[in-house]
């Protein structure tokens, strides 16, 4: 709506009488929904901030929204200031929170002027956010954040902007993890890897991008757990990662509000690389996801919408790697037997007829996960014994998966939260690689001359 009401002030003259109907519909909308977004499971990033921001301008182009309108996001757009406050204490850098960066079009017009050269990557981009980056030119003219606007325009394939660019680090890694669980890293690989351990070590941590200059749990214990396929000791590196450590849980960012599955389940797969060093950590973790599992044995995360991309984080932490399983039984909740046999019964009774699990009748990306998750509990070794995939569940799956092998972007539903929902293809694409080899039929027989 706020892209409608600057379309209709800007453009030349003509007939805009549309826009006044999409803005009414709009408004409409936005009533609808004063009380049904306090149910929703999820948010996307800057959500507080954002929303009552974008709501006091579209008022002051007289917009009929509601003048008091959603007082609980103000609460918690006051609480995350209090968050990043507490956070930045002692920091010779507070003005630099993640959390402002990438949402620096919400700031004042005064704000974006002095602090464009302390903000901006080498780049171009502020916090490698396209909005915050064309509010910065659009108050200040910077050159630098046009160039990076424009590679953006002539890179796309429909006329919009992405959530977030760059994301290289984000989007090798994870895309280098799910073939690597499948056995599949090729010869190149190395390479990358090579790259993302040269970061770890050179900065002490890793982002989801070069081009964000701030530290961050997830990306660091990823590249940690890659790093035996380089043939490096991740043990040695786990020390990195207690600096993101709180009394119950780990944090992602620093003063964010509310603490993502999936980030704690890949910092507890990372510790179990050395599960006598940091059997704190690691019991800390595991009570942290034990404790946030749903009824139904699944788990959610802030960071994707689909509980299965949760779920196989979970499994992936606590299935394959956990081999002496003490520390689960510490925490008051048995073997894997106990904890995570749910979870499996869970993943077997939600795939759909077509070997698809997920939304809307069955997802690529979730029915992916779901073969991942049940792999990793198939393989591990925590007491309880293995909990097998049945022939039937990985036919299915296989056959259902496998025309999605080559297929685009578009055949991928936005699962992603950030401020909005979208797609790493990359990232999507390796996971439906790695789920299609790991279902794929085994020969049971010698193979014929000329097979």
């Amino acid at each position: 709506m706020s892209a409608l009401v600057d379309y209709a002030e800007t453009a030349p003259p003509g007939h805009y009488g549309w826009v006044a109907g999409a803005l009414k519909r709009g408004t409409g909308h936005l009533k609808s929904l004063a009380r049904e977004w306090r149910t929703g499971p999820h948010e996307p990033i800057g959500f507080e901030f954002v929303v009552p921001e974008l709501t006091r301008r579209l008022r002051i182009h007289g917009v009929d929204l509601p003048p008091h309108a959603w007082p609980d996001i103000h609460a918690l757009r006051r609480d995350k200031l209090a968050r990043m406050a507490a956070a930045s204490v002692g920091s010779s850098s507070p003005s630099l929170s993640p959390s402002l960066r990438f949402c620096m079009e919400v700031a004042p017009g005064e704000a974006l002027a002095g602090a464009a050269p302390a903000l901006q990557s080498p780049g171009g981009s502020v916090g490698c956010s396209p909005a915050a980056t064309a509010a910065l030119w659009r108050s200040t003219g910077d050159a630098r954040a046009l160039a990076y606007l424009d590679h953006l325009a002539h890179r796309s394939r429909d006329g919009g902007a992405p959530e977030v660019h760059p994301v290289e680090a984000f989007e090798t890694g994870w895309s280098l993890y799910h073939l690597g669980r499948a056995g599949l890293l090729p010869p190149g690989a190395a390479h990358h890897l090579d790259a993302l351990a040269g970061e770890l070590d050179r900065r002490g941590w890793v982002g989801f991008s070069r081009e964000f200059p701030a530290p961050e749990a997830d990306t660091t214990a990823m590249t940690i757990n890659l790093l035996p396929h380089l043939g490096v000791d991740a043990a040695s590196r786990l020390g990195l990662l207690l600096r993101y450590e709180t009394d119950d849980h780990f944090f992602h960012y620093p003063g964010e509000r509310g603490a993502s599955v999936s980030v704690n389940a890949r910092l507890l797969e990372a510790f179990n690389h050395a599960p006598g060093t940091y059997g704190p950590q690691r019991r800390k973790l595991i009570r942290f996801l034990l404790e946030s599992r749903r009824a139904d044995g699944s788990w959610l995360d802030k960071w994707h919408m689909s509980p299965y991309y949760a779920t196989a984080h979970v499994c992936f932490a606590l299935g394959r790697y956990g081999s002496d399983g003490g520390d689960v039984g510490d925490v008051g909740h048995g073997g894997r037997g106990g904890h995570l046999a749910r979870t499996h019964e869970w993943l077997l009774g939600t795939q759909h007829p077509n070997g698809s699990w997920g939304a809307g009748g069955g997802q690529p990306e979730e029915a992916a996960y779901a073969i991942l998750a049940l792999d990793a509990l198939a393989g591990g070794g925590l007491p309880g014994g293995h909990l097998p995939l049945p022939a039937r569940t990985s036919y299915l799956a296989h056959r259902y998966l496998v025309p999605y092998l080559d297929a685009g972007p578009d055949a991928f539903a936005e699962l992603w939260l950030g401020k909005s929902l979208y797609t790493p293809p990359a990232v999507v694409q390796s996971a439906v690689i790695a789920a299609a080899h790991l279902t794929r039929p085994r020969r049971t027989t010698r193979r014929a001359r000329g097979d």
